[in-house]
């Protein structure tokens, strides 16, 4: 029996690891090409409201996919159809719900939020760009959970790669119509909610065939809160994890460039200098995270239904697996990058300072992407509160480090890279040990 359970795990991680490489050249591509329409200023202004998306996002595409993607997975092992539907229509429509409210809010109050990201209320027009984001991205991450639950990986892989390639389509047709990079950093915000939109399209489309799904879409109200209730409590430690996580993420990344002034350097070029590391350095970091996301979506439904079924020495193997092929990618990804980064950014971004940034921070791929995969393999353990708390721990103690260390003249951004490295192999020993002293307890 676990002989047929392993290759069933590496072929759903085989399918989307080459949807999500497929995905992460595109977008790789795409970063470049922004890079070089909106110039350091622009790119550091659309990833600073990017983050600010990720933040109002945090609350509804993090626990609440994961836990449904956990619950329907143990109830489609029980061939429960009526529970199976509940638990997805229930979950489409609180989710919907908590991210329509969270859109308004942003939208009402969009001139004092770009006053506080930007400093200037008039870019408020790239706070409007994401609000239709924060309900599209919300539906199709519940559909991906949904889809993920019942092992139907080629679906939403698919769905990814076109969301891609129609955000990359939209923004390229309007960018080089406009030639203007205040309009061109608003249409590649906008694109956004473009690209999503047509993954919803795919994925809704392929519902109507679904055999694990009832043919009807209203429940009683009854149904719908139980459903509410049981997915909303196995959810809401891994979201408080993902919050915490992101906002912490948001507050340091808005903060490098302010803190940075008191280092000697204007603004603009502080500025600047974080468009260089977010958009140019940071895509190749997060190169490893493309077999990291694949696993980790497989492992939580399937590690949480042999926990279910007490199989704990077919978890000790999807666990040992995992973490293998994780260590693996991040060693040869953090080596490449130590010896070819400078070459590297050259040849892609013709931008020399960021190939130093990368050799300087080529250990991050190797923690983070470990990290990544600790952290799922603890959610499907139901450790999600042990990694909450490791995780926000190791976000403070980067947010105080960042806070001293980025004004003094002589480290200035470095001490964006050197931070980020050591917090998170400090992060990663805490998962460790979590995961270590879980499993002496197993019966196996």
């Amino acid at each position: 029996m676990i002989l047929l359970r392993v290759p069933n795990l590496v072929l759903s991680t085989l399918i989307l690891f080459i949807s999500n490489f497929i995905v992460r050249v595109l977008g790789f591509l795409y970063k470049i090409f922004l890079s070089r329409i909106l110039g350091d200023t622009y790119l550091g202004m659309y990833h600073m409201i990017f983050n600010f998306l990720m933040i109002c996002l945090a609350l509804t595409t993090t626990g609440i996919p994961t836990a449904l993607s956990c619950l329907v997975a143990k109830r489609k092992a029980l061939n429960d159809k009526h529970s199976t539907n509940v638990l997805f229509i229930s979950t489409l429509y609180v989710a919907f719900i908590i991210s329509l409210a969270i859109s308004f809010g942003v939208s009402f109050n969009s001139s004092y939020l770009s006053l506080k990201l930007l400093h200037d209320s008039n870019f408020n027009l790239f706070i409007l760009a994401i609000c239709p984001a924060m309900v599209v991205i919300t539906i199709s991450n519940v559909l991906r959970g949904y889809y993920y639950g019942i092992k139907k990986v080629t679906v939403p892989a698919i769905g990814q790669i076109l969301e891609q390639v129609s955000k990359i389509i939209f923004v390229i047709l309007f960018v080089f119509y406009l030639n203007n990079k205040v309009m061109s950093c608003y249409i590649a915000l906008l694109g956004i909610s473009i690209g999503e939109t047509i993954n919803i399209l795919f994925m809704t489309f392929y519902l109507y065939k679904d055999s694990s799904l009832e043919n009807k879409y209203t429940i009683r109200t009854k149904d719908f809160f139980n459903a509410s209730v049981e997915t909303l409590k196995m959810s809401l430690p891994i979201t408080c994890n993902r919050m915490s996580n992101v906002f912490l993420q948001s507050i340091s990344s808005m903060m490098v460039p302010s803190r940075l002034v008191l280092s000697g350097i204007s603004y603009s070029k502080s500025l600047s200098m974080y468009g260089v590391i977010s958009g140019m350095v940071m895509p190749f970091v997060y190169i490893p995270f493309t077999v990291g996301s694949a696993l980790v979506v497989n492992l939580i439904p399937s590690i949480s239904q042999e926990m279910a079924l007490n199989k704990y020495k077919v978890v000790l193997k999807k666990i040992k697996y995992a973490l293998l092929l994780t260590i693996s990618v991040g060693l040869l990804s953090s080596v490449f990058f130590y010896f070819f980064g400078n070459k590297l950014c050259i040849l892609v971004f013709h931008n020399k300072l960021a190939g130093t940034y990368l050799k300087s921070i080529f250990l991050a791929p190797l923690f983070l992407s470990l990290n990544q995969t600790l952290s799922g393999i603890l959610h499907a353990i139901r450790k999600e509160f042990a990694s909450s708390v490791n995780t926000i721990i190791g976000m403070v103690i980067q947010l105080i480090a960042l806070y001293v260390l980025l004004p003094i003249p002589y480290i200035n951004i470095y001490a964006y890279i050197y931070v980020l490295t050591i917090v998170s192999a400090f992060t990663c020993l805490l998962h460790t040990f979590v995961l270590v002293n879980t499993i002496k307890k197993f019966k196996l």
